[in-house]
């Protein structure tokens, strides 16, 4: 029990929770540990959970019908997923699976919502969640449609420095993404992104190394030295 409420309290939708709040939600949730590869749903299947990440990483991918995967996202320690499941969605529109061994902690739908009635400021946070997710995903059907590989690659690691990076040696930032999880992400085939990855670390921006990438403070600063947000 106290490992859950350690894990609530440092994931953000339940940071302003007290003790016996968070003792009150960790009662109805399950820890479940897998390993990388391990679906936690596919799509169509029962929209009837909710999930937080409290290690490892988790991929959203949806399958086109011409059987083309995209991934919607990759998500980390402290994020929730499945979260549409309390909006009224019924069946899932996509799959999630751990790109890395992970620990989640599951919340049924009943239990979740019913903690929503109790707790007006969980649902309000839950709210921007969703919105938030909304928001990101048209920014990023934005970036598909009108920047080149290049910028892509660019915008996305910043993106994902800023959400999942790791402090590195020399102020440099590591992101535990994989060159084909990278080419899913941003719509590209895996060789266009290993060309740009490559141009890239010739201009001594980034490393590369098994299952991760390492930033140089210069890749995640604008043109004008300003701060990607």
């Amino acid at each position: 029990m106290e490992s859950k409420i350690w894990y609530l309290k440092n994931a953000d939708p339940f940071s302003w929770m007290n003790e016996d709040q968070l003792k009150d939600l960790a009662a109805g949730s399950r820890m479940e540990q897998c390993e990388r590869g391990h679906r936690f749903y596919w799509t169509d299947e029962l929209s009837d959970s909710v999930y937080l990440i409290k290690k490892g990483r988790i991929r959203l991918s949806r399958t086109s019908p011409e059987g083309r995967e995209v991934t919607l996202d990759l998500l980390g320690p402290g994020e929730i997923f499945g979260e549409l499941s309390l909006s009224g969605e019924e069946q899932r529109n996509h799959t999630a699976e751990a790109v890395e061994p992970s620990l989640v902690c599951i919340f049924s739908r009943q239990t979740f919502t019913e903690a929503l009635q109790r707790y007006p400021e969980l649902a309000f946070r839950m709210i921007k969640l969703i919105g938030f997710r909304f928001r990101e995903l048209e920014s990023r059907l934005q970036d598909l449609a009108f920047q080149s590989v290049a910028q892509r690659v660019r915008t996305t690691l910043r993106r994902l420095a800023d959400k999942h990076g790791l402090s590195g040696p020399n102020r440099t930032t590591r992101i535990p993404i994989t060159q084909k999880d990278l080419a899913f992400l941003i719509g590209a085939s895996r060789e266009a992104v290993a060309e740009e990855l490559a141009k890239l670390k010739q201009q001594g921006l980034l490393q590369t190394s098994y299952r991760s990438i390492l930033l140089q403070p210069q890749l995640l600063l604008d043109p004008v030295g300003r701060p990607e947000l």
